[in-house]
This record gives C-alpha cells, structure tokens and sequence, in this order.
C-alpha cells in the first residue's frame, strides 16, 4: 500500500491511497496517515485505485474520520472501486464517511473549494 499526498486550492489534503487495504497496507500507511488526520481539517481519501479493503482497512478509515471530526474537520472518501465500495456499504462505514464519485463535489464536502 502506499500513500501520496497533494493540497488542493491550498485548504484541502488528498490522500490518494493505491494497492490493498488489508493488514499489510493498513501498517504500511499507519503512520503517515495519523499524522494527516492529526494535522489536516479537510480530508479527501481516493480510494480509486484500491483494489482490496478489509477490516483493518476499514479501522484505519473509521478512526480517521472520528479523529478529524474530533477537530472540527471534515473527511470524505473518493471514487471507490466497485468492490471497495460494496465493502463499505456492506460494512456500514457509507454511513460514516460520505463517498463521492468526482473530486469536485468531494472538495467541496470537506468545505474547500471544487
């Protein structure tokens, strides 16, 4: 799993996310990405290019956004695919975390400009 960063309009984080959520990838970008939910208000998670989540996955994405939202902030995830995203709405995390299918409206979601 590996983690890239960028700033979009200077007040929002993506956190492109690409390879497998599972054990593994979740350690992987454990470190990296408590920081970013420690340091950032407005999150967008892009799950476009995760091809596999599972419940350690799901962990790192619950406390995420609990931890942003702890602070005011705002995280949402980005274009999952077809099989991530039957993950999390099976998993009920879609309840917990908004996913949007085009980074515009994510932007927005997280109070920054699309």
């Amino acid at each position: 799993m590996q983690m890239h960063m960028e700033e979009i309009g200077g007040t929002v984080t993506r956190a492109s996310l690409n390879g497998k959520l599972d054990i593994a990838g979740a350690l992987a970008i454990d470190m990296a990405f408590s920081v970013l939910v420690g340091s950032r208000r407005a999150i967008v998670v892009d799950l476009s290019n995760v091809s596999f989540i599972a419940s350690m996955g799901l962990r790192t994405l619950v406390i995420g956004a609990k931890t942003v939202a702890a602070k005011g902030g705002r995280m949402v995830l980005l274009s999952p695919t077809p099989d991530v995203a039957k993950v999390l709405a099976d998993s009920a995390i879609d309840t917990l975390i908004p996913i949007y299918g085009d980074l515009a409206a994510a932007t927005a979601a997280v109070g920054g400009k699309p």
